[in-house]
């Protein structure tokens, strides 16, 4: 949800704080990596691998 959308659906009071806090969060990290690539960064290519096609193939099964 993007600060303005917050500002118009949260009450008056409180809507300077969301605004605050969203603003914190956006964009002072600059564009972010692709969850993947953070992921393969963090436990290594191989073993993220395995365990995304893992989760893959269990997400199918909770479909059926």
């Amino acid at each position: 949800m993007s600060a303005a959308v917050l500002t118009k659906v949260a009450p008056a009071a409180s809507s300077k704080r969301i605004l605050a806090d969203v603003s914190a969060l956006s964009g002072k990290e600059g564009p972010r990596q692709p969850a993947l690539d953070r992921l393969e960064a963090a436990i290594g290519r191989d073993f993220a691998d395995r365990l995304v096609a893992a989760l893959s193939d269990k997400s199918g099964e909770a479909r059926r």
